[in-house]
């Protein structure tokens, strides 16, 4: 049905332990420090920070499970894409190539979910699509997007939607911890975005907010999918 590359268990659990948590030390620290920084003017050093999220929790992804999901990787590639492109959200070309990227990240996390998402829970899928329709019509209508963004912003939002319905099945259908941490990162995702748009088209300064719910939204999701 879909591709998903697979490499085998670790040989070395104690070396992968090891890394794993130096990598989550060094994440932390990063983190903290470029979170520290938006409160002051933007630098390079801030923009270069922000490059080094997405590959720690690769690494950190890597270092945590015995199967790795080519497809969890892909999604973490593109986010890391996107992350890039908002550093400047001008021109506005820029901010439509770093919003296509994180929907790439989305449709790469909703099919990474797909095996985990069985069997699939009808009332919880029913639900979650009225609660995620209801709230991204919410969101729309507050955000405004003007001109050629509402289209973009729109089918947006419905794959980001679609993405917390798939990681609301995986909970309902594994009910484990993994399945717990891949929904709360899904939800902070969403929070997330919502922040963002609230800061690019209604100039609501946030964006400490955006990015520390991010980060650890990605963090829950690569937890979630090394453990389900």
């Amino acid at each position: 049905m879909y591709a998903i590359a697979r490499i085998g268990p670790s040989t070395c659990e104690g070396v992968a332990v090891d890394l794993r948590l130096i990598l989550l030390i060094v994440l932390g620290v990063v983190s903290v420090i470029y979170l520290v920084s938006i409160g002051f003017k933007e630098t390079l050093f801030q923009y270069i920070l922000r490059g080094c999220l997405m590959p720690l929790v690769v690494g950190i992804y890597c270092a945590s499970t015995a199967t790795i999901l080519v497809l969890v990787i892909c999604a973490l590639v593109f986010a890391w894409i996107g992350d890039i492109l908002l550093i400047d959200l001008e021109p506005m070309l820029r901010f439509q190539l770093g919003i296509a990227s994180f929907l790439i990240c989305h449709v790469c996390y909703i099919i990474a979910m797909w095996e985990f998402a069985v069997p699939m829970s009808l009332l919880g899928l029913a639900v979650s699509l009225v609660v995620g329709t209801t709230y991204s019509l919410i969101v729309y209508r507050a955000i405004r997007p003007t001109g050629d963004m509402k289209l973009p912003i729109a089918i947006y939002e419905a794959i980001l939607i679609l993405m917390a319905v798939f990681a609301c099945q995986v909970l309902l259908a594994q009910r484990s911890f993994g399945g717990i941490a891949i929904f709360a990162g899904a939800i902070l995702f969403i929070v997330s975005d919502t922040l963002l748009s609230l800061r690019t088209f209604r100039g609501t300064r946030v964006y400490f907010l955006v990015m520390l719910t991010y980060i650890v939204a990605q963090v829950l999701i690569i937890w979630g999918f090394s453990i389900v």
